[in-house]
């Protein structure tokens, strides 16, 4: 297959070399099919100049892969559904709102999964997980968009609104949840 952009000369794909060792081919086979499909979606993305056209979307859409990876070994796979519309509201507030919900919307299945941490161990160890998905998504777009050369102006600055809104979201969360931990143990002092 030849991809051949506007302008550019034809890009011929390496073809595998025939005398590595089988552990390594499926070692290599792994990193290199997840390689393929990220640029796949680049090239896919430049194509369609949408990733261009609406980053916001993209954002969107890494950051909630990203969050599904970290989250699958607890909750199993797809445990936020990554699928979204393109008529959905993109401003900075309400992508940051939707990646929040969707990560949020798995705390007490997470907790429950982890029963061997008290409350508080637990709103933090899944705040880490979500957090890391979060930040690996952002740093996926932006280096996408990056690429694509459009990651400047009113993008940039949207993309940093929006992660900041997330972080916000985020601690408001963290606050609803203690507080929800400081509400239980005021009744179970008061019922004893």
């Amino acid at each position: 297959m030849q991809i051949q952009p506007k302008g550019q000369e034809a890009v011929t794909p390496n073809k595998p070399q025939a005398n590595v060792n089988t552990t390594e081919q499926v070692k290599l086979s792994a990193f290199q099919q997840t390689k393929k499909m990220q640029n796949a979606a680049i090239l896919e993305a430049a194509a369609s100049n949408s990733a261009a056209g609406n980053p916001m979307q993209l954002l969107y859409k890494t950051a909630i892969e990203e969050i599904n990876k970290q989250l699958e070994p607890a909750l199993g796979e797809n445990a936020i559904q990554a699928a979204y519309e393109s008529e959905v509201d993109v401003s900075p507030e309400a992508t940051a709102k939707r990646i929040v919900q969707g990560a949020t919307a798995y705390y007490e299945a997470f907790k429950s999964q982890n029963r061997d941490l008290s409350e508080e161990e637990s709103l933090n160890e899944f705040l880490n997980v979500i957090s890391s998905g979060i930040d690996t998504g952002f740093d996926d777009a932006k280096d996408i968009l990056e690429s694509l050369s459009v990651l400047e102006g009113d993008i940039a600055t949207n993309i940093d609104s929006t992660y900041d809104f997330v972080q916000q979201g985020l601690n408001s969360f963290k606050e609803q949840v203690i507080a929800s931990f400081a509400s239980k143990e005021q009744n179970d002092d008061v019922t004893t």
